[in-house]
């Protein structure tokens, strides 16, 4: 019977070998166990994950549904995925067997086009950036963050403290990413993919004061989401990447380039046809820009007075010249509900509702319309009535102001305000109107205006 031979253990060099190779994947492996446990900072929970806190703006609409004005830190309100999609399902594209609006073709083809095929982290990038761009310091790869990782830190920032040594911000960056990971992979597991692309597009930065696709829409083309073309998600989509330097306002020509560029990665997806993709980038951009302001809309006035009213803290004795003035105060703060609403309500976790941040529905009882009607009407009358009474007057005797009933030569819409009154700072006319306030809701007549 023919003996085995025993067995040769492997030459050490082997070892030393396949030690080499494992050592780097176990060390990764160690360092996202320690992350997921916490040991480098607090991950988010998965209450948190399910109801993630992002600074959404207060919308103001009139009764016919229009928006009026919004109140806001960051310009943003969310749309649903669903909300999307446009009317015409002709508009829409096929990607990765999938029929998707414009903007979520624009944005898988230009920032994950293996969106579908991971769960949160996609290897084959992280190899890509690991080869090209960090052994052969080719930064033009792009990076390897999924949508999901870019959400993740949209959501959950990271800590951008720079007053520390080379060493530690890089150690901070790390921890980060792995930070970042953990937390894309949670919300894979809490939130569909569908849900994700839409919960991106809401939390980024498209610059001129617009978080979020909608405010995007309404300000660089004037449209809801739903009605942006291919051409316009592709430039929304380029945005993203740098806000200013891609800016179809600020920089034109390099907004184009990327609209292109984003056109291109559209055709090597598949959402687009080398035909389509050649007709689409040989048209200019054309937007229609309508950026977000306080001071710009329909009703300014009243919005302005909508915010002191919510606002509204209890009265104080202080504050008034005498005791009845007071008790009608604390009376209509009492009885009203409107009158501090933000601090007499409170929100599920106990705090009160914040205006700026909070994402209200404040309905109202004015008509887009003929609140525009009515602004109209004020401004034709300031500039052929009054602003040239005015500066007839102070021509003749350089005093500002006799009479303000005589000015008001239009007597008829007078006699509809409740109140009114003029202030004048030398030869510019502040025009005011006082808004009713009903018990249960904002009955306002018009807002006023400034003439220069």
């Amino acid at each position: 019977m023919k003996k085995q031979t025993p067995h040769k253990p492997l030459p050490k060099s082997v070892k030393w070998l396949w030690g080499i190779v494992f050592a780097p994947f176990a060390l990764l492996l160690l360092l996202l166990l320690l992350t997921a446990a916490g040991l480098f900072g607090r991950l988010p929970s998965f209450e948190e994950l399910e109801n993630p806190k992002s600074n959404l703006a207060t919308e103001i609409l009139s009764s016919d549904g229009k928006v009026l004005g919004t109140f806001f830190v960051q310009n943003r309100s969310y749309v649903q995925y669903d909300e999307l999609f446009p009317l015409d399902s002709a508009q829409l594209l096929r990607l990765d067997g999938y029929d998707v609006p414009p903007i979520i073709a624009a944005l898988i083809s230009t920032e994950d086009v293996r969106y579908r095929g991971h769960s949160g982290i996609d290897l084959m990038s992280l190899v890509r950036v690991g080869v090209k761009t960090v052994l052969m310091q080719n930064t033009s790869q792009g990076g390897g963050s999924t949508i999901t990782q870019q959400l993740a830190k949209n959501l959950f920032p990271r800590d951008t403290v720079r007053n520390r040594g080379a060493v530690v911000r890089k150690a901070k960056l790390v921890t980060s990413k792995f930070k970042e990971w953990i937390t894309a992979l949670k919300l894979e597991y809490n939130y569909t993919k569908e849900e994700i692309a839409a919960m991106y597009l809401n939390t980024v930065e498209f610059g001129s004061n617009a978080f979020g696709i909608k405010s995007a829409a309404h300000t660089f083309f004037n449209k809801e989401p739903d009605e942006l073309n291919v051409q316009e998600a592709a430039v929304l989509v380029g945005v993203v990447n740098a806000p200013t330097r891609y800016s179809p306002i600020l920089n034109p020509k390099n907004a184009l380039v990327r609209r292109n560029l984003v056109l291109s990665r559209m055709e090597e997806a598949g959402a687009l046809t080398r035909r389509q993709r050649d007709s689409l980038a040989a048209l200019p951009i054309v937007t229609n820009y309508k950026p977000v302001s306080h001071n710009e809309g329909a009703a300014t006035y009243f919005r302005e007075m909508l915010r002191l009213v919510m606002n509204a803290r209890p009265p104080k004795r202080s504050q008034f010249y005498n005791e009845w003035d007071y008790d009608q105060a604390v009376e209509e703060y009492n009885e009203n509900p409107l009158y501090g609403w933000c601090h007499k309500n409170r929100k599920a976790d106990g705090t009160p509702y914040n205006i700026y941040r909070d994402g209200l529905k404040i309905y109202t009882t004015i008509n887009s319309v003929m609140q525009t009607y009515a602004e109209q009407a004020v401004q034709r009358q300031m500039e052929k009535e009054i602003q040239p009474k005015m500066d007839a007057q102070f021509r003749a005797t350089k005093t500002l102001f006799v009479d303000a009933v005589t000015l008001f030569s239009h007597e008829a819409l007078a006699a509809q305000f409740e109140e009114y009154s003029f202030e004048f700072s030398h030869n510019k006319v502040f025009w005011w109107v006082k808004v009713r306030m009903g018990r249960t809701g904002l009955c306002p007549t018009v807002s006023g205006g400034l003439l220069p």
